[in-house]
């Protein structure tokens, strides 16, 4: 039987491999590492790319980065930009301003290939990584690939530069020259990355998913394999049919496992990419020359592995919207979109990718097209920038307590308040503060209490002229949310200090997320901040966290063990604060819900679209917290849950006040009317 060698099913396959990993996590969350299938891309793309430029050099005897760099273009960008475009205009059309301006923001500057340094700004920062996520997040991994396509090319060209014209006698020699300095060139950036990688991974684990400089070694990976690929002079001994067979399952094996193995969250390329790469790698080396396999060569594994590249733009977007669509409903969603990304990358493949890639091969087109691009990027970027400029707010004076804050709740006016927003169909005319008008960031007036100088008593500090007590409130991101409700209970008669930080539980605690300097800053935190309560005896200390860190420990522990850790890390607060004297008061977390940026993202969705309910890991939290209460002279348990939800139903609104700006944090006007109801709730008697 013959075959045509110069086809390889067997990549086309790992192409379908690839995108069915990535489209299956992103819509079902399975397999849970799936996300390793962009790591397989990595791979293969630095392989087919080095590959490429070497047998143009070692059979024509030059290389023409121009004319490179031109196909790559004509190859990738004009299906790509439809899909920007298209995601854009739907943005504009389909979603509330801020979220449009971002996603306009983010077209931008996904095409002009940069949209991962967007990406790894805002994942750095706490509070706008708790923002919904953007439609063509998936472009981060486009963005990898073209820096690399750009700059290793250079590189290996100017490197070529120094060979001699070889003469007939010296052929075969400068040939070996070639393939040498490309492979030596693949080498060097992969060691370079994976020393970028592994200090990334102890350093900002969570930014290094969308770095350029710790993704750069899956390429160069690939690209030093496919360098050494390139036969140059006689030909080494085959290895047997039946062992390349082998092989080439064997891989496929290995990115299975890699993809069952790989961790859901908190992934970092090195180490956790590894094992994809090395299967990846397994298949490339393993089928070359190899008759496709009766599996790999069937017309769907190889439909989908031809088109799998538009497919993976359309997935996401796909699964995006489904999502807005369907929010309580992830596989009627995520079947939807799928269906829908399958569709739309078949239609691009046929009608955008293959004839765009003819167009290419006329160099006079490509100008044009170049400026086409660049003027989209430009006019997106800028006006996302320009429409999401955030709406000038009046200033804050003082101590930081707003005297036009509307009048407080009492526990009675604020269920009546939830109750109406549990019947609300539609957004309040009034609505406080607009949905238009969400920022992320600690509520203002109340930036030092971000992350607390515990060693200057000025910042995050709001005392009365003639003080009664001491407050001191302790906690993360949602502590910082309830500064304001705690000035406006205390403010007038006694000194409120905030020991608070964002990302870090004051809790003894570890959770998912966090790189090795991020838990040392965390634990110098609470250590100086537990040392600060001994040394000033605040009268009382208000302690609160969010919930979902009983669900997101290290170590991955079911949530009766994970609540188990919590109530011993808050009774292991409790004994290091005992010596102050100060009385504790454990106040219930947030509960989380829908953020208002994603659940209500269209414009049609109403507030219903964003009622959420009580989850477990609340309310083993909340028991957890209360458990230490009853065992402990001095602390007091807060149940809290009825300021937000009423009957196990948490509404986003309460009355005409938009109750969390995203998923976790109240906004800043919640959080002053909640004053009357803290403070009874913290002064009542056990």
């Amino acid at each position: 039987m013959t075959f045509d060698r110069r086809i390889r099913h067997d990549l086309t396959a790992l192409r379908t491999v690839a995108v069915l990993l990535v489209v299956g996590v992103h819509a079902f969350g399975v397999p849970i590492g799936g996300w390793v299938g962009v790591d397989v891309f990595f791979a293969l793309s630095g392989y087919l790319l080095a590959r490429s430029m070497v047998s143009e050099r070692v059979r024509t005897g030059r290389f023409a980065l121009g004319g490179f760099l031109r196909r790559r273009f004509w190859r990738l960008f004009p299906a790509a930009v439809l899909t920007l475009a298209v995601v854009a205009i739907g943005a504009v059309a389909a979603l509330r301003q801020p979220l449009a301006a971002s996603v306009l923001r983010d077209s931008g500057a996904a095409a002009l290939g940069i949209v991962n340094w967007v990406f790894l700004g805002r994942d750095a920062d706490y509070w706008a990584s708790a923002s919904s996520t953007s439609p063509l997040q998936h472009f981060w991994s486009l963005s990898v690939e073209l820096q690399f396509y750009v700059v290793f090319p250079l590189l290996v060209a100017v490197l070529w530069r120094s060979l001699r014209r070889p003469d007939a006698v010296s052929v075969r020699r400068i040939a070996v020259s070639v393939r040498r300095i490309a492979v030596a060139a693949s080498v060097l950036v992969l060691v370079a990355s994976v020393a970028w990688a592994a200090s990334a991974w102890t350093t900002a684990p969570a930014a290094s998913y969308f770095d350029t400089g710790s993704r750069l070694w899956e390429l160069a990976a690939g690209a030093a394999l496919g360098a050494l690929s390139v036969p140059v002079g006689a030909r080494t001994q085959r290895v047997p049919a039946r062992i390349r067979v082998g092989g080439v399952l064997s891989g496929l094996g290995i990115i299975g496992v890699a993809a069952l193995t790989a961790p859901g969250a908190d992934a970092v390329p090195v180490p956790d990419a590894v094992l994809a790469v090395v299967g990846t790698i397994v298949v490339l080396v393993s089928g070359q020359g190899l008759p496709p396999l009766p599996v790999l060569r069937r017309r769907p594994v190889q439909w989908v592995g031809e088109a799998s590249y538009s497919i993976y733009l359309w997935h996401f977007p796909a699964i995006v919207a489904a999502t807005y669509v369907f929010p309580e409903q992830r596989v009627v969603a995520g079947s939807a979109a799928v269906l829908v990304g399958l569709v739309l990358g078949g239609l691009s493949r046929r009608w955008v990718e293959l004839p765009a890639m003819r167009v290419g091969l006329r160099a006079g087109a490509t100008v044009r097209v170049v400026a086409s691009v660049a003027a989209f990027a430009v006019v997106a970027f800028g006006t996302g920038t320009f429409t999401a400029a955030p709406t000038p707010q009046t200033e804050r004076v003082g101590d930081g307590v707003d005297s036009a804050v509307a009048e407080p709740w009492t526990p009675r006016s604020l269920g009546a308040a939830l109750g109406s927003g549990l019947r609300s169909e539609q957004w309040p005319v009034g609505l406080t503060p607009a949905l238009d008008e969400l920022v992320p960031g600690p509520p203002q007036g109340y930036e030092a209490c971000d992350r607390t100088v515990i060693g200057d008593p000025g910042p995050c500090r709001f005392a009365a002229d003639d003080p009664v007590r001491q407050v001191t409130v302790v906690g993360s991101s949602v502590g910082v949310a309830l500064m304001p409700a705690a000035v406006g209970a205390f403010g007038h008669d006694s000194i409120v200090r905030g020991l608070t930080a964002s990302g870090c539980p004051m809790l003894d605690i570890a959770v998912r997320g966090k790189s090795d300097d991020d838990r040392r800053r965390c634990n110098e935190q609470r250590t100086a901040a537990i040392d600060e309560i001994n040394e000033t005896t605040p009268d009382i200390v208000v302690v609160t966290h969010g919930y979902d860190g009983v669900a997101q420990l290290v170590g991955r522990p079911s949530l009766p063990e994970a609540a188990r850790e919590w109530e011993a890390a808050a009774g292991r607060f409790v004994d290091a604060v005992a010596g102050s004297g100060a009385r504790v008061v454990f106040v219930a977390a947030v509960p989380q819900g829908g953020d208002p940026s994603q659940c209500a993202a269209l414009r049609l969705n109403g507030p219903d679209a964003c009622t959420s309910e009580l989850s477990d890991a609340y309310q083993l939290g909340a028991a957890a917290e209360r458990r230490v209460a009853e065992s402990r002279p001095g602390v007091d348990f807060v149940d809290s849950s009825g300021w937000y939800c009423v009957d196990g139903r948490c509404p986003v609104l309460a009355g005409d006040v938009l109750i969390r700006k995203d998923g976790q944090h109240i906004t800043l006007e919640f959080s002053e009317r909640l004053a009357v109801v803290l403070r009874e709730a913290v002064l009542a008697e056990r």
